[in-house]
């Protein structure tokens, strides 16, 4: 008698879950359609250069008698008196508001006192801001008068240029001659604080090309007329065909009644049998 009822019941769950596998089937998933997300356009900076003099009295205190320094460049960075210079140059620029921002590559390195002045300046970038005001960054690593390191940075904004932008961007190209340079706060300790902040530094020119993305075209009024009646097509289509969710429903439903149905037969016939 147990073996009967073990295998009569074996059977309805067996049946029970064939059923519901069924009924699985025919349900109709309905998956949902992920919304694009909008990024801004940006114009690529495909060239420039960078011409900057440091600031004159230092570069004279660094080869004259007292500090009996020098100076040398390296990693694309290079020195014509009286201006060091950088390129080419990197970056991007906001079609929509003519922010952006442009870097460059190359290393300054000073020396004095017997290694107890030591400067490295290096990797400028000059970043524009909405409001048209723009500041230099600049990699630094100093020593104080007694020769320990006092700053060791990555894109500090070690001067502030004033109001240069925004970039035009129509224009694929901008160059901004003799700007004024100020240090600031956080670029005094790259001069061992030699100078204060606010202080008057070499000027400027950077100038640089970019390159934009064409934009998209306005759709003609016969385009937007056929979106219009492919948009209504579909729409016809969706109301006049078969309604397949309801109908997998009920479908599911009278599987899952006649499964139940069955498997209670089986353990009715497994009763009798005992």
């Amino acid at each position: 008698m147990k073996t009967a009822d073990m295998k009569y019941g074996a059977a309805a769950r067996a049946a029970l879950a064939a059923t519901i596998g069924v009924a699985g089937l025919v349900a109709l998933p309905v998956a949902a359609s992920a919304e694009p997300t909008d990024t801004a356009d940006t114009c690529e900076v495909t060239g420039g250069s960078l011409s900057w003099g440091i600031k004159e009295s230092f570069r004279a205190y660094i080869s004259g008698t007292i500090a009996n320094g020098s100076w040398e460049t390296s990693d694309g960075a290079t020195y014509e008196t009286p201006s060091f210079g950088w390129t080419p140059a990197t970056g991007t620029v906001d079609s929509q508001t003519g922010a952006g921002q442009v870097s460059f590559t190359g290393t300054v390195h000073f020396t004095g006192h017997d290694g107890i002045l030591d400067m490295t300046l290096a990797n400028p970038t000059v970043q524009f801001g909405e409001d048209g005001n723009a500041t230099l960054l600049l990699d630094t690593r100093g020593t104080d008068t007694s020769g320990e390191v006092a700053v060791d940075v990555t894109q500090e904004p070690i001067a502030e240029l004033g109001a240069l932008g925004p970039i035009e961007v129509e224009s694929g190209a901008a160059t901004f001659a003799d700007v004024p340079v100020a240090l600031s706060e956080q670029g005094a300790p790259a001069f061992a604080d030699f100078y204060a902040p606010g202080e008057a530094l070499d000027p400027l020119t950077v100038s640089f090309e970019f390159a934009c993305a064409e934009p998209e075209p306005e759709p003609t009024e016969e385009a937007a007329d056929e979106a219009d009646a492919d948009a209504t097509a579909a729409e016809s289509d969706d109301s006049s065909g078969t309604p397949w969710l309801p109908i997998g429903i009920g479908a599911a439903v009278v599987v899952v009644a006649a499964g139940t149905g069955t498997a209670l037969y089986l353990r009715r016939r497994g009763n009798a049998a005992e």
